[in-house]
């Protein structure tokens, strides 16, 4: 199944390359040798984690690109003496951006519920007799209800309870609580950018590998587990903290039920729970 392949397109590598550099220009430094000094500032620390959120997620990451750009223009106006002329600006500029990203997911969420809805639809039922109609009737409308309802509940808003098989949530600049009751979990995403996601996983279910993508700046991502759970913590935390706060039960660990957890983690924190 689609869902069962390990991404390995993880950044590791570029990482791993990224520190290298570090140290080679550290070593450089202590020897005299001379290079540019804006190659160890701050905003190359945000370059560093564009790049690597856009490697992990195949170049479609709005956390990526927001690091990347975010990077570049503080590098280019403070070591270069760029002047846009749009510092006063950038704050609702950055605003706009959010709302249009946000935006663009909300139709995103419309289309795929107009989609399972005219599977729905589309639906051929059998031919009944008149005698059976009423009874027909009734049983299908509750059906349809009930089916559109899991749907809507799928899709609708990104906090409270979620039925739908995959999870996707920016939080930027807000807090978000959600319960996924699935029993057919299939990953997802969370991006948590001065914000915070508390993901309640407790009640949901899934067999072979699953893959969540994290991403945290400035915030945190709290997810609580099964127990049984063999959970796989495979991110990348640059001034963060990760916590994996699960009781240890090796002898009740599920090997049929691998979630691997993939993402950046940047000046934030990241906790695992289970009970």
């Amino acid at each position: 199944m689609k869902r069962n392949r390990i991404n390995n397109n993880d950044g590791g590598m570029i990482f791993g390359f990224i520190i290298l550099a570090v140290g080679v220009l550290i070593l450089l430094r202590k020897l005299d040798v001379f290079y540019p000094d804006w190659l160890l500032s701050w905003p190359m620390i945000l370059i560093g984690v564009g790049v690597i959120t856009l490697v992990k997620h195949e170049f479609k990451s709005f956390f990526g690109i927001m690091m990347l750009g975010l990077g570049m223009y503080f590098l280019l106006e403070r070591e270069f003496n760029f002047d846009f002329g749009v510092q006063r600006f950038i704050f609702p500029i950055a605003l706009i951006f959010v709302g249009i990203y946000l935006i663009t997911q909300k139709r995103k969420e419309q289309q795929a519920l107009s989609d399972i809805q005219d599977k729905i639809n589309s639906k051929s039922t059998p031919p009944v007799t008149s005698s059976e109609y009423s009874k027909t009737e009734d049983t299908s409308s509750f059906s349809s209800q009930a089916s559109g309802g899991k749907s809507y509940a799928g899709m609708s808003g990104v906090s409270g309870t979620s039925y739908s098989d995959r999870v996707s949530i920016d939080s930027i600049m807000s807090g978000i609580n959600k319960r996924m009751l699935t029993k057919d979990f299939q990953g997802g995403k969370l991006t948590a950018a001065f914000g915070g996601i508390d993901l309640d996983l407790t009640q949901s279910d899934f067999s072979g590998i699953v893959n969540l993508q994290v991403d945290v700046i400035f915030g945190a991502i709290k997810l609580v587990v099964p127990p049984h759970w063999d959970v796989r913590v495979e991110v990348t935390n640059i001034a963060a903290g990760v916590e994996d706060k699960r009781a240890y039960r090796q002898a009740e660990v599920d090997p049929d039920k691998v979630l691997v957890i993939r993402g950046t983690v940047f000046f934030g924190g990241l906790e695992i729970k289970s009970y």
